[in-house]
C-alpha cells in the first residue's frame, strides 16, 4: 500500500494519490470583522487565504463531494489526489464570504450543522466567552465558573480561563454559565449573528453544498451518555429532516479529536452502518475507514512551498499512524 499511495517517496513535487480532506470553520474579511470575529480567531482564515490555499491545491488535486469518496474505495481506491472541503460549525460566514469563493473555483463543500445553532436556542459557547475574556469581563465569568463548578482551579489569567473553558469543559454547566454571563455584562447573544439560520443553511444546499451532520448542540461526544450520544446525533437529523434539509451520512465528531469519541460512540456507529465519522485532528486518507475518516487545516499558509509542506507533514503523520 505505501508505494501505491506514495508514502515511501521522501520528496515530492505534487501530493501522491489519496484523499486530502480540508476542515475549515469561520471565514473572516478582516477588513470588516463582524463584533464577535474581533474576539474569536480560533480556527478562522481571511476569505484571501481560503482562495490562495483553495486555488494552489487545485493545481494538484481533483475537488470531490466528501458524500462520494467512499466510493472510491468500491473502484479500487483513489488513484490520484483527490481534494475534499468541509466547514463545520455552520458559521453566518461560510455563506458571505467562503460560498463566493467555492462558486468561483467549482468546489462543492460540505457544511456540518447543529439544529441548536440554527435555529438560535444556542450559539458556540466559546465565542462568546472569548468576547467577555476580550471585553474585560473575565473575573465575572471565572466567580460565576467558581460557583457552578467549585472543584476545578478556574484561573485569575484571562487566556488561561478562556483556554480553560475547552480544557475543563463540562457540557451544560459551561454553556449555561457563559450565555448567563454574556447576557448579564455585554447584552442578548442572539444579536451575535454567529450561525447561519435555517434558511441559510437551505441556501447554501440549493446552490450546491452537502449539509452534514454535526451533532444537535455540539456538546463533545466524549463526555455524554450512550443515549445521549444518540439523542445528540438522531436529534440533528431529525431537526434537519423537518426542516426540508437532507443530510448526508456522515458526522463530524465535535472539536474532532480521538480523545473526543468514546466506545459509546463506536457502539452506535455499529447499528449505523451507513453512517460515516470523521475526526478533525490530521491526516490523509489513504485506505477506507467508516468512523475515522481524517481531516486538517492549512493554517495559514498561503505560498505553493509552505502548502506543498504541510500536505508532507500529514502525510508523514499519516505514515507513522498507520505504519505503511
Amino acid at each position: 500500500m505505501g508505494a501505491r499511495f506514495g508514502l515511501s517517496m521522501e520528496r515530492w513535487l505534487r501530493p501522491p494519490a489519496g484523499v486530502y480532506i480540508l476542515a475549515y470553520h469561520s471565514v473572516v474579511d478582516p477588513e470588516r470583522r463582524q463584533s464577535w470575529e474581533h474576539h474569536y480567531r480560533k480556527g478562522e482564515v481571511t476569505v484571501q487565504t481560503l482562495e490562495r490555499q483553495l486555488a494552489t491545491l487545485l493545481t494538484w488535486m481533483t475537488p470531490l463531494p466528501l458524500s462520494q469518496v467512499p466510493t472510491l474505495w468500491e473502484r479500487g481506491g483513489p488513484d490520484r489526489p483527490y481534494l475534499v472541503v468541509t466547514f463545520d460549525d455552520g458559521f453566518e460566514n461560510n455563506r458571505r464570504l467562503a460560498d463566493p469563493v467555492l462558486r468561483r473555483l467549482g468546489i462543492r463543500a460540505t457544511l456540518f450543522v447543529n439544529g441548536a445553532f440554527a435555529d438560535h436556542r444556542e450559539v458556540f459557547y466559546r465565542i462568546p466567552a472569548a468576547m467577555l475574556v476580550g471585553m474585560g469581563h473575565a473575573g465575572a465569568l471565572s466567580t460565576a465558573l467558581r460557583s457552578a463548578l467549585p472543584e476545578t482551579p478556574w484561573s485569575a489569567d484571562p487566556q488561561e480561563l478562556f483556554n480553560q473553558t475547552k480544557s475543563r469543559y463540562v457540557p451544560e454547566i459551561m454553556e449555561s454559565v457563559v450565555l448567563a454571563v454574556f447576557a448579564e455584562r455585554i447584552g442578548p447573544w442572539r444579536d451575535l449573528g454567529v450561525h447561519l439560520s435555517v434558511d441559510g443553511v437551505r441556501a447554501l444546499h440549493r446552490s450546491g453544498w452537502e449539509i452534514g451532520n454535526h451533532t444537535s448542540s455540539h456538546r463533545i461526544l466524549s463526555t455524554l451518555t450512550t443515549p445521549e450520544v444518540v439523542r445528540a446525533i438522531e436529534g440533528n437529523e431529525t431537526f434537519w429532516r423537518q426542516a426540508g434539509v437532507p443530510l448526508i451520512p456522515f458526522l463530524a465528531y465535535p472539536v474532532g479529536r480521538a480523545s473526543d469519541v468514546h466506545a459509546g460512540v463506536w457502539d452506535y456507529l455499529n447499528t449505523r452502518p451507513e453512517l460515516h465519522g470523521l475526526f478533525c485532528g490530521g491526516g490523509v486518507n489513504v485506505r477506507a475507514s467508516r468512523g475515522e475518516w481524517l481531516r486538517f487545516n492549512l493554517g495559514r499558509a498561503e505560498r505553493r512551498e509552505e502548502i506543498l509542506a504541510r500536505l508532507r507533514d500529514e502525510l508523514a503523520r499519516t505514515r507513522v499512524s498507520l505504519s505503511v
